[in-house]
């Protein structure tokens, strides 16, 4: 399953960011209420503070009777006082008989049977002193914790929205620091630090646009790497080809002046310098041929080279026991360990065959006659592993070589998504590679 099977999208995200700030949000509220409905049951609503709130509303009223002169025919005039403030209740007895009840009172004695004074909390009554000298009974109530519970409501729904945007705002500011830190590591990639690992966080789309920023950084990295690779191995070659074309070309330029100018002795000297001109062409053919070979398979790395499914024991049987018979051939004593491999491997075929070719070509060019070749293969894992080793020759120092067959061999192993190795230990030249293998033993 892929990254994009995996991720979430950012419109998920923010629609999960706001459920979750809202129920945040809901939790915050409940909380805040019932701290509230406590806070008030102990302070506003308790006893004592009730008691010393109506005491200083009485005596407002007072002053208010007072000032307005009102008499036990004008008591209704007490209807604006009652209003200036909720959660105010005022009757009003003369006589054991009521003579007022505020609005609010009244509305809720419209439930209730007729009031009596009995019916009152003695807490609460008060002489009230009327303007025209009558002094009557009131029973004033006032309820100032109401006022501060819907102003609690009102705190506690304020607080729940601040924890909604908090939360959500956390939310966003998170997924804004990821956009300016990838904003700042392109910033360092067009710099041209492209070492500079970009950093992928999350699943969605950022997450993935920032892996394939990434992808893009490791790709655009590794061609520079083979481009400066193939710079260096193509300088190295060039030197090396110069030395090496140069030495054969000056024998046969001097061996074709001798010849032009008939300077020579007789015909069996004329004979001896044209098969060394014969030779040192030969050998500057079978350099060439090394060169298109090696600029070929170059060409071919940029390309996506064919590749096909072939049984790993049938090919590498055939092939290798064929090397072993041109071997024995010239005269090499050859011991091989062909081990079953038991899967297939993904090759094109004609590139692995010159990758081999040049193997055997190296081994009869600079194996030692008088010693045994090894050749042998076996299964590790996942892997197939061949393993070629062989006697240097004495003679190897005096034959030309420019490396171009190993080096064609690294880049086909390569191609193949292998390994290739060469060592050389105690006068011992040993070849070391290896093939994905698929499927089970």
């Amino acid at each position: 399953m892929n990254r994009l099977t995996l991720s979430k999208s950012l419109r998920v995200q923010l629609l999960a960011g706001v459920l979750f700030s809202l129920l945040a949000a809901l939790l915050a509220f409940a909380l805040f209420y019932a701290l509230g409905n406590e806070l008030i049951d102990h302070t506003f609503y308790s006893e004592r503070f009730a008691g010393a709130m109506t005491d200083r509303q009485f005596k407002r009223l007072q002053s208010y009777v007072t000032q307005q002169e009102i008499t036990t025919e004008k008591l209704q005039r007490l209807n604006a006082w009652c209003s200036r403030a909720n959660g105010i209740y005022l009757t009003v007895y003369r006589d054991g008989t009521l003579i007022y009840e505020s609005p609010a009172a009244k509305a809720q004695a419209a439930y209730m049977e007729e009031a009596e004074p009995e019916d009152e909390v003695t807490e609460r009554e008060y002489a009230l002193l009327l303007s025209d000298g009558a002094t009557v009974r009131a029973f004033l109530y006032y309820y100032a914790g109401d006022a501060f519970y819907f102003w609690m409501i009102g705190v506690s729904g304020l607080l729940a929205f601040a924890v909604f945007s908090l939360c959500f705002i956390a939310l966003v500011n998170r997924k804004l620091r990821y956009i300016k830190r990838l904003k700042r590591e392109l910033d360092i990639l067009a710099g041209g630090n492209l070492e500079y690992q970009v950093t992928v966080r999350g699943r969605d789309e950022l997450g993935d646009l920032a892996a394939g920023i990434d992808e893009m950084r490791r790709s655009i990295l590794s061609h520079q790497h083979a481009e400066e690779e193939i710079r260096s191995a193509n300088s190295q070659l060039v030197t090396a080809m110069s030395h090496d074309l140069r030495t054969p070309l000056t024998s046969l330029l001097a061996f074709l002046e001798v010849l032009d100018r008939d300077k020579v002795a007789n015909e069996e000297q004329r004979r001896r310098l044209i098969r060394q001109c014969l030779t040192k062409t030969l050998s500057i053919k079978a350099m060439a041929d090394k060169l298109f070979e090696y600029f070929l398979v170059y060409t071919s790395e940029w390309e996506e080279p064919a590749m096909e499914l072939k049984d790993a024991d049938e090919l590498f049987q055939q092939l290798w026991t064929e090397y072993a018979f041109a071997l024995e051939s010239h005269g090499f004593a050859v011991h091989t360990e062909l081990n079953e491999l038991g899967g297939q491997v993904e090759v094109n075929l004609e590139l692995l065959r010159r990758a081999f070719d040049n193997l055997y070509a190296n081994l009869v060019k600079y194996a030692d006659p008088a010693q045994s070749v090894s050749i042998s293969y076996r299964r590790e894992g996942a892997l197939l592993r061949l393993i070629l080793s062989n006697a240097i020759s004495d003679q190897r120092d005096r034959k030309e070589s420019t490396n171009i067959g190993l080096n064609t061999c690294s880049r086909i192993l390569r191609m193949h998504r292998g390994s290739f190795e060469t060592a050389e230990e105690n006068g011992c030249f040993t070849v070391r590679l290896t093939l994905p293998l698929l499927g089970e033993k």
